[in-house]
């Protein structure tokens, strides 16, 4: 059953159900982290140095406005201890200071030394403030090493996109602390609802001695570390620290909602988590109905019920509209460390464009760095739009585009890491292609539809990708099929349906026959890739290099006579015959043949693909036998692979898009 939401109602529910209570007071210890490295004698003058250093931050936190304070104590290098602190940047003196005394009074470290092996160096984080010292100068040095990480138990439910809208939030948090010049702190918040009933409050705040690269990066750090899912998660390193809650955690938060609805004291309990009495759900039904009785017509109804519904599907289509260049930006040091400086034990595949890395960030997420070759002439503000372009492409069967690098010298992009290998990987190999069940491979077909569906029909632009094949699906842990590689992609305005290009670019096999022989390409073409890549994975065989133990000549034509036979068993992959659905196989079956139609006109649009998978009671029209001289047409002037039986063409349009995701 749908909902309908009533102005009138919604009114009243924030009434009797929401109020943001005030930042919680109390103070939480997180964790205290030392290296066993390098350590000291407890009678030593270093451990004195230590003593000096933690009363100096104590008593500083008193007079001390801006809640960071560094300094070192010692006469020698062998007992000076550099340290510093910092309070959250809502914090007064008097806060801050009651942090820093319970902080530094419940680490004595004549007691600390059995705990942390009397180690030289050590973080200390609560809630609201924390400190470093070591034997190590630490002025204007990010550090990520010491990192703590925390989640809530609870899982945001309801909200289609909560993930990318933390991701745009947060990287736009950090854009704003690391640029924070007129405070001067490094520090941010922002408060905001992300549905009628629930408010998001977050947080960024850096150590003020970091410069705007560092503090970004460290911020960015802290938000590949988010799962994305949880009603909150906190990031800290001695450097910086970022969180985010859906109940206020910090000074302000509430003014910084400005007009937004008010939510009840009753509506969160202390740990932050939803908790409504039965009293208060009483309450809700009660006024519900009685609302529901004095709506003044239907019509207002209806309006209200189609604005939710289309606002709704804006945010799932285009809920990174907002986002920008600088929150996708990545350091080149921290790439270069990433994929131990682009090493070949890195290296994940090459191609025209150039050189794919595997690489791993310090918070341990894996990444696909693709490094562009140095002879490609793309313009730096081309480059720029595309990524800009590609990043809003959100959808589960695509690969993610995570951020880019552009310096004078290297020209990068980042993704993100599907660990398992390509679609190609799987079917083509005897042994492998038996971990690819019929329900596996019914489920990867029905995933690529819906893939191609988005760029196609529901993406803010028309996307062509104009090389879909078996090599440019990768596989997830689960198995679930990601579509990559837009090196040969076209982008279309919303009303363009066609285009032409003096040259095709494409894989042999493939392309649709318009493609090779007129240059014409739109959406139908990627339909007929897509029926190419049905057929070979219901029967394990590739189209461009058909097996010599049949008696036809290529794999549309083994597919046609099966379907005229009515044996459409005899054409899945022997590995997975026995276990295959006759039903399915044919469906399957028929929808490849009618998506490789020789006219363009008649074959299906990808919505209506997704449809007949979805739906085994939907109508389909009757194939008709396939033309099989659909590349003969390519002359011998095209390049040929002779590593992998593909014919590639080369890009002579300057207007085409060049980004290329991982193989």
């Amino acid at each position: 059953m749908k909902l309908v939401y009533f102005p009138s109602m919604i009114l009243l529910v924030f009434v009797l159900i929401t109020s943001i209570p005030k930042a919680r007071s109390q103070m939480r210890f997180l964790g205290y982290y030392c290296t066993n490295t390098s350590t000291f004698d407890p009678k030593s003058t270093y451990n004195s140095s230590i003593n000096t250093l933690l009363r100096s931050f104590s008593s500083n936190a008193t007079s001390n406005s801006d809640g960071y304070y560094a300094t070192s104590v010692g006469n020698n290098s062998q007992n000076t201890v550099h340290g510093y602190y910092l309070c959250r940047g809502d914090l007064d003196r008097a806060s801050c200071h009651t942090c820093m005394s319970t902080a530094v009074t419940n680490l004595p470290t004549t007691t600390a030394t059995d705990y942390c092996l009397a180690s030289k160096r050590a973080t200390l984080y609560y809630d609201k403030c924390m400190f470093r010292y070591s034997n190590e100068i630490l002025s204007g040095q990010m550090s990520i090493d010491v990192q703590h990480y925390e989640q809530s138990d609870g899982d945001i439910t309801g909200y289609s996109n909560f993930e990318g809208l933390i991701a745009k939030t947060m990287k736009e948090l950090a854009t704003k602390a690391a640029n924070d010049n007129e405070l001067g702190k490094k520090y941010a918040t922002k408060a905001m609802y992300i549905n009628a009933l629930t408010p998001l409050f977050a947080l960024a705040q850096c150590t003020p001695d970091l410069n705007v690269d560092d503090c970004r990066g460290c911020l960015i750090t802290g938000i590949g570390k988010f799962k994305g899912n949880k009603e909150g998660e906190n990031f800290l390193t001695p450097s910086c620290n970022i969180r985010y809650e859906i109940y206020p955690f910090f000074n302000g938060a509430v003014e910084l909602l400005g007009a937004s609805p008010p939510m009840d004291n009753t509506a969160m309990s202390n740990n932050g988590k939803r908790n409504i009495s039965i009293g208060a759900i009483v309450g809700i039904i009660a006024a519900t109905a009685i609302v529901a009785t004095v709506l003044t017509t239907i019509v207002m109804c209806f309006i209200m019920k189609r604005k939710v519904e289309k606002q709704r599907t804006i945010l799932m289509q285009h809920g990174d509209e907002d986002l920008t260049l600088e929150s996708l930006q990545y350091d080149l040091t921290l790439l270069q460390s990433a994929t131990n400086n682009f090493s070949n034990e890195n290296k994940l595949g090459e191609g025209g464009f150039g050189i794919v890395y595997k690489g791993k960030l310090l918070n341990g997420q894996d990444i696909a760095v693709k490094r562009f070759s140095r002879r490609t002439d793309q313009g730096e503000a081309e480059f720029k739009s595309e990524v800009l372009l590609v990043a809003k492409l959100q959808h589960r069967n695509l690969v993610r585009l995570l951020g880019y690098c552009l310096t004078e010298e290297e020209k990068l992009l980042i993704y993100e890491f599907v660990n398992n290998k390509s679609l190609d990987k799987f079917l083509f190999d005897p042994e492998m292609s038996k971990q690819l069940s019929w329900k596996r491979r019914y489920n990867i077909i029905e995933g690529i539809a819906r893939g191609m569906l988005y760029l196609h029909e529901d993406s803010r632009l028309k996307i062509i990708h104009r090389d879909l094949k078996a090599s440019n699906i990768l596989l997830d842990t689960y198995m679930n099929p990601k579509v990559s590689d837009f090196g040969t992609a076209r982008i279309f305005g919303v009303d363009q349906t066609k285009g032409n290009t003096k040259r095709v670019v494409g894989t042999f096999g493939y392309m649709a026959p318009e493609y090779v022989l007129y240059g014409r390409f739109s959406t139908k073409s990627d339909v007929y890739s897509f029926g190419i890549l049905v057929l070979e994975i219901i029967s394990g065989e590739k189209n461009y290099d058909f097996s010599e133990e049949y008696d036809e000549s290529n794999l549309l034509s083994f597919a046609w006579k099966h379907w005229r036979d009515g044996t459409p068993l005899e054409f899945v992959d022997a590995c997975i015959r026995e276990q295959s659905s006759s039903e399915e196989v044919t469906r399957c079956m028929q929808i490849g043949l009618l998506c490789v139609h020789q006219d363009a006109n008649e074959r299906p649009l990808m919505s209506t693909i997704v449809l007949m998978l979805s739906s085994l009671s939907a109508s389909m029209p009757l194939p008709k036998e396939p033309n099989n001289t659909t590349n003969s047409a390519v002359t011998s002037e095209n390049n040929h692979s002779s590593t992998d039986s593909l014919l590639r063409f080369s890009i002579v349009e300057d207007d085409s898009v060049s980004l290329s995701m991982p193989r």
